[in-house]
């Protein structure tokens, strides 16, 4: 629970603050909130106590506030115009609720479900969803987009030969070479079994072959450095998205 003037300076907070935050009270008070958060946080927390002291009551404003060891702490803020006797606001006064696990916990089952368990890769349906905004963004700026498909090349033999775990072990390091293919912009996931698709905006047709260029190089780098009986080959198409003539 807390108050502040109208100016923002904490004027009173209760001793969950102290207790769960590691800072004093005394520490506190007469500082804006704004001060014990990174600038984006602050800026936005700082618009919603505008708001609020136009007589707007804040309901549920995410916001992030660092503790005195330096964790990082989600806060759900609840904020109140503060009136004198004459009904002029003199300041604000609410609740914070501490939703950091819940937080982690909602980023934990994004992640779950939006990612290849085994490579850590985009599945199929995230890959569809981000692609079909990279398209949009591919038609608006005027650039092309590349789709290159791969496969691992004999998987069932792998599997059969060297038992299951080699062959994750050869999904999990296709995944890793394409990522060191690839931008972080990029959008690549496996779709199912031995394959994997990417997506990225490039802006001529020449990048395909640019492209592929560096993806043999990683991958004969990668052959060369293991050894044993076990070789990684991988197979690719690639198409391309031309802006001037959409397609789904």
């Amino acid at each position: 629970i807390w108050r502040t003037d109208a100016e923002g300076r904490f004027t009173f907070l209760n001793p969950s603050w102290e207790k769960n935050y590691g800072y004093k009270v005394e520490d506190m008070l007469g500082r804006p909130f704004s001060e014990f958060q990174v600038q984006e946080a602050a800026e936005h927390y700082i618009n919603a106590f505008r708001n609020c002291l136009i007589g707007e009551a804040i309901i549920g404003h995410e916001t992030t506030y660092f503790s005195k060891s330096g964790d990082e702490v989600d806060l759900a803020i609840n904020m109140i115009p503060l009136y004198d006797s004459e009904g002029v606001v003199i300041g604000t006064q609410g609740t914070a609720f501490d939703i950091t696990e819940q937080k982690l916990a909602d980023e934990l089952l994004q992640y779950i479900s939006s990612k290849d368990e085994l490579t850590g890769l985009y599945n199929l349906h995230t890959f569809m969803s981000m692609t079909e905004q990279q398209i949009k963004t591919a038609t608006r700026e005027k650039k092309q987009m590349l789709i290159i498909y791969s496969g691992v090349d004999g998987m069932q033999a792998i599997n059969d030969d060297h038992g299951r775990g080699a062959g994750d072990k050869i999904l999990i390091d296709t995944a890793n070479i394409l990522r060191k293919t690839f931008r972080e912009a990029d959008i690549l996931a496996r779709t199912g079994g031995d394959e994997f698709v990417i997506s990225t905006l490039v802006s001529s047709k020449d990048h395909d072959k640019l492209i592929m260029t560096r993806l043999k190089e990683n991958l004969d780098k990668y052959i060369a450095d293991k050894s044993g009986s076990l070789k990684l080959s991988l197979s690719f198409g690639s198409s391309f998205y031309n802006p001037d003539k959409p397609l789904s």
